[in-house]
């Protein structure tokens, strides 16, 4: 909305998304009756490239997108990737850090508080899908460096300078050494 309307612009939403570094945020459009949504990944893309960051913020907008569409009211159009660009010499614009998600109410009309709810409420939903993924991929990626680490332990154990050792000492040593450099996890 313009100062000429004699309303001011604001943000209707931002959140933070804990340690990833994505912010999501929900505005009003250019087009009465048209919200939108984006999901910014500068900062995650300061700390981890801009592929990775493009890619977990694509992700993450699936997420909000799937959540809006089984419970909003309102039309939910696809996610727009700013950073796609016209050029066929370029692929992306690393500037552009954003995805944007377009909301369409039924009537062509602002309706603030009805879609502020929705939108919390399918970040809050994308949110703890979020997690849960991030959850399993982290306990993935441990239980992968802990099978790696005790393949090269046991290659190790296996060679000229160990073979003075007996394959039950061997044995213990490989689960006390790999139970050492990869403790439980949990809380």
């Amino acid at each position: 909305m313009t100062a000429e309307d004699g309303e001011s612009y604001a943000v209707l939403v931002e959140q933070r998304l804990g340690r990833q570094g994505l912010e999501v945020k929900l505005d009003r459009g250019f087009e009465d009756g048209v919200y939108c949504g984006y999901v910014e990944f500068e900062n995650l893309a300061g700390r981890i490239g801009f592929a990775a960051a493009h890619r977990q913020a694509t992700e993450f907008c699936a997420l909000l997108k799937a959540q809006l569409d089984q419970h909003s009211r309102h039309s939910i159009g696809d996610i727009e990737d700013a950073s796609r660009t016209g050029d066929p010499r370029r692929r992306r614009d690393l500037e552009l850090t954003y995805l944007a998600l377009p909301i369409l109410t039924a009537d062509s009309r602002y309706h603030d508080d009805a879609v502020k709810e929705e939108f919390r409420l399918a970040l809050l939903r994308a949110g703890q899908q979020w997690d849960q993924l991030q959850a399993r991929a982290d306990t993935r990626r441990h239980a992968s460096r802990q099978e790696a680490f005790r393949t090269r332990l046991a290659a190790l154990l296996a060679g000229d300078a160990y073979r003075h050792m007996d394959e039950t000492t061997k044995k213990q040593l490989l689960d006390d050494v790999a139970a050492l450099a990869f403790p439980p996890r949990g809380r």
